[in-house]
């Protein structure tokens, strides 16, 4: 028996392991609306063709751009009112410096009276109110800058989102909505695939595991340079006592072509 095993074992590195999977596109992508609205324009005829980077799917995005080009007027304002306002700090703060050293001069002078030093006083903490309000109308201001570009970014994300592109070169499988159809986050928008390269994923035996990197992969047959890309090594809950390898091919003329693959 045991004589049975060894032989087994030989004639199985000669002529190495034999796998079959399928060339499938190295990435898939199913995008989902993160925002809702009503759809207003889909391009029902790019199903199934390669994308050129265009505009696939628009969801109605004319309030956001309303109040986009409304932030963008606000936020030109807020610069030039801050201008202003840093004018403004710098002269209080100069007046207050004045009315600071007008008081230090008189206040211990035995000839001005008290009428006089306390309308140096009086002069000094005005300058000096004057100049924290200065001071905080300025940074009302820049906090209503800061919001506001903050807002307009949100917007123009917000935009983005409703406008789907697919990355060029990139399949577009299936598109979901047609035009009028109001859609929800989490709504299915667009499945594409990623045909610049393909992935075949096959399930080695254990015995192959410890040896895998050495051998060279032949598909159908024919011998290639590829190598594996992924390799897990804890064992598939679906095919017990396998292991999971990716290897990544050049793009086939046809995918989901059940390929051969051998391990020698």
């Amino acid at each position: 028996m045991k004589k049975v095993v060894s032989i087994l074992a030989v004639v199985g590195s000669l002529y190495g392991s034999e796998y079959f999977a399928k060339a499938n596109p190295v990435d898939e992508f199913h995008i989902k609306s993160s925002v809702s609205g009503q759809v207003v324009s889909v391009s029902l005829n790019s199903e199934g063709r390669v994308s050129d980077g265009g505009l696939v799917l628009k969801i109605d995005d004319k309030i956001d751009l309303a109040d986009l080009a409304s932030c963008k007027s606000k936020l030109e304002i807020t610069h030039e009112t801050i201008q202003l306002l840093q004018e403004s700090v710098e002269n209080s703060k100069r007046s207050m410096q004045i009315a600071k050293s007008s008081y230090a001069r008189v206040k211990n002078l035995q000839s001005y009276s008290r009428v006089q030093k306390d309308a140096k006083l009086t002069a000094l903490i005005n300058s000096t109110n004057s100049f924290i309000q200065s001071q905080t109308n300025l940074q009302k201001q820049k906090t209503a800058q800061s919001d506001l570009e903050v807002k307009i970014e949100s917007l123009k994300d917000k935009i983005d989102k409703k406008n789907i592109k697919i990355k060029k070169g990139d399949l577009i499988y299936k598109i979901y909505p047609n035009v009028g159809d109001f859609v929800g986050m989490g709504a299915k928008l667009v499945d594409s695939y990623d045909i610049s390269h393909a992935k075949l994923v096959i399930y080695i035996n254990e015995s192959d595991l410890s040896t895998i990197k050495d051998k060279k992969i032949y598909l159908d047959g024919k011998v290639t340079g590829y190598k594996i890309d992924k390799l897990w090594s804890v064992a598939d809950s679906k095919n017990i006592s396998s292991y999971k390898a990716e290897i990544i091919i050049d793009a086939p003329k046809l995918f989901s072509k059940l390929v051969k693959v051998e391990l020698k």
